[in-house]
This record gives C-alpha cells, structure tokens and sequence, in this order.
C-alpha cells in the first residue's frame, strides 16, 4: 500500500495486539504547504501489514504477496517451464514467459536484498 507521512516513519512500526506495518521504499521530498507556501518535507514509502515479531522471512512473504498472490506467482513460473520444456512452442509466448521470470526473480532478489538491511538497521 502507498503511504505519505509529513513525519519519517520508523520502518518496523508496531501497531499493538501483535501487528506491525514494515515502512520500505521510504522516499523524502520537499512540498510547499498550500496553506503557508513554506516548504516543507514529507515522506512516501510502500507499507506492508504483518503479524508477530518481525523476522527476516515474515517480511520478504508480506512484500512479495503485496505485490504478487500465489497464484499469480506461480503462473510465472509455470509459464517459464512450459516455454523451457517446448510445452509452449510460440516463440513470442515464450519470450515473453522469459522476460517476466526474469523480472520476477529480480524482484525477489531485490526485495531481500532491502528487508536484509532494513532489519540490519531496525536491530542496531
């Protein structure tokens, strides 16, 4: 989910009764207040909802089934091993189940490359 917040949000934030929302792609940016015309800053980051302690396992599934159910991902990976088995012999079909495993993958890799550091930071 988008989030925007005129105050930097913790990354692991707990919401009480177990739950925590994990606060990523946080970004800063200057906006002039409509109201004042001063600049001031505000944050806009991607917020997952998690339940438990925050482990490194929890947080890359919550990140991933944001952006992807089972499913969905595993129609990815079908349709990949259908062109590498020549189950899908249409060569576009094929580079196209290429091309989206592909992103797929770096998605995954990316996104544990991000909670990795982020948990790095929120035990310090």
């Amino acid at each position: 989910m988008k989030s925007n917040s005129d105050i930097r949000p913790a990354t692991i934030q707990p919401l009480g009764n177990g739950a925590y929302h994990y606060n990523y792609n946080i970004v800063e940016r200057q906006v002039e207040d409509p109201e004042t015309g001063e600049t001031k800053t505000v944050y806009d980051y991607d917020t997952v909802k998690f339940y438990d302690e925050p482990t490194y396992e929890k947080l890359v599934k919550a990140v991933i089934r944001e952006k992807l159910d089972e499913t969905q991902e595993f129609a990815i990976i079908n349709e990949y091993n259908a062109g590498v088995l020549n189950v899908i012999t249409d060569a576009d079909a094929k580079a196209a189940s290429k091309a989206a495993y592909k992103e797929y993958l770096n998605f995954v890799v990316q996104t544990k490359e991000m909670v990795r550091h982020d948990l790095e930071a929120y035990e310090e």
